[in-house]
């Protein structure tokens, strides 16, 4: 079948990638220069072989990401455990709690110093890390979180608000890149889900190469790839052969089938003649917008130097979103000895201009209670017959919206295309 994906991302690359070892003709189109996984990332200037940074910051732990375990084990993608221990400060800069991580090969066990228990404040955090642990697997192994938010969950449990507002929330909204507000929303089931996958015994891993890497993988053997596509609309055909036309920059093509791999607002925007159902379903995922800077600037981190860790959170109730500032040179070897480079998530301040070295801005989906019907009809579109347009992407799973749903949702996707053109995908791999 001749195929197009739209949309460059760890989905589209993997949603594309997956097609043509099925021995599909597939045509990427990408609206960056470069394919959009690694779009942002930046090369160091004065660092031997100019060296990359991923932007953002592309992490994973095998209990939570197993799809994109298994693809980068298929791609042959070398990963490596890295520290990803967090400090928490506050407006002033001071630290108010941390966790450190003890680290065997591909095992990891975060834990606190004693002395980092010394104000009351830390202990009740502590404390109450240790009840939430407790209280949410509990109540997920027993099926009794379906249609809480966390944020009820926490009070129904009369969970400790030190640990509430000053880990738990913030963890959250790190995590997922989102307001405070938005954390609180956040379904239970994910947060104990995603707490009880592994998340305090697997360390945390890169690509040992970073998402270049990745992406060279994914790209090799897909037809066509059309960077910077300009991809104006898509539209089914009128006349009955059921072939879909992709209009863009160079012109117009008729594709059997057509996927989405963008956020799912955009895809909406680029299909033509959306149905009332397609329209209902894709305009129900929210998007929050968020930046990301790559900079040189150390008054981002806490104020004493000896407080600082790999990942540095910052809290203020003035503002509505926490700052994560990633000390690059403890996640990336070849940077270690390097003078120190930042990656900060989400500020709440600006670093210096000359110190700036490049800054992004992106969406990312939010998770609320409506998720769980959104993600239902976007599977029964997928199960429509004769359906020949598709959506992939973090979005589109359920879960936190990371590397691994936008993964899990390609393949799932890609296996959908196959099945509709009346082959069984099984049959198709190379051996």
């Amino acid at each position: 079948m001749n195929i197009a994906v739209i949309g460059g991302g760890i989905a589209g690359l993997t949603a594309a990638w997956q097609l043509s070892r099925q021995q599909h003709r597939v045509t990427l189109f990408e609206r960056h220069a470069v394919p959009g996984f690694v779009a942002s990332s930046v090369t160091l200037d004065g660092t031997q072989a100019g060296l990359r940074v991923d932007v953002p910051l592309r992490v994973f732990y095998p209990g939570y990401y197993p799809t994109l375990t298994r693809l980068y084990a298929e791609l042959g993608v070398a990963t490596e455990p890295v520290d990803y221990a967090t400090s928490f400060s506050g407006a002033d800069g001071g630290l108010y709690f941390r966790w450190r991580n003890a680290r065997w090969g591909s095992w990891s066990v975060p834990y606190v110093w004693p002395q980092d228990l010394a104000h009351p404040r830390a202990r009740r955090i502590a404390a109450g890390a240790l009840r939430f642990q407790r209280r949410a697997r509990a109540a997920l192994a027993a099926g009794a979180l379906n249609g809480a938010s966390i944020g009820e969950f926490v009070a129904d449990e009369r969970i400790a608000p030190e640990f509430v507002d000053g880990l738990l929330l913030p963890a959250i909204a790190t995590i997922g890149t989102c307001h405070t507000q938005d954390a609180r929303a956040y379904p239970a089931q994910v947060v104990a889900g995603y707490a009880a996958a592994g998340l305090a015994r697997h360390s945390v891993r890169r690509a040992s190469d970073g998402a270049d890497a990745v992406a060279a993988q994914l790209l090799a053997g897909i037809h066509q790839v059309h960077c910077q596509a300009g991809v104006q609309a898509v539209r089914r055909s009128q006349h009955g052969d059921g072939s879909v036309t992709v209009l863009h920059a160079r012109g117009d093509e008729a594709f059997d089938h057509v996927v989405f791999a963008t956020q799912a607002n955009q895809a909406l925007a680029l299909l033509a003649d959306a149905t009332p159902d397609e329209t209902a379903a894709l305009s129900a995922f929210r998007y929050r917008a968020l930046e990301v800077v790559m900079h040189r600037d150390p008054t981002l981190m806490p104020t004493r130097r000896t407080d600082w860790s790999p990942v540095n959170a910052r809290v203020c109730a003035e503002h509505p979103q926490p700052e994560s500032t990633i000390w690059i040179n403890r996640v990336q070897p070849a940077l270690r000895h390097a003078e120190p480079i930042f990656q900060t998530v989400m500020p709440q301040r600006a670093p210096r201009d000359d110190r700036v070295i490049s800054r992004a801005r992106f969406e990312r989906p939010l998770v609320d209670a409506g998720n769980t019907a959104a993600l239902a009809a976007l599977q029964r579109l997928h199960g429509q017959p004769g359906r020949r347009v598709w959506w992939c992407g973090s979005y589109a799973e359920a879960g936190v919206p990371l590397l691994e749903s936008a993964v899990r949702s390609a393949v799932g996707v890609a296996s959908c295309v196959t099945r509709a053109g009346g082959v069984d995908p099984s049959l198709h791999r190379p051996t």
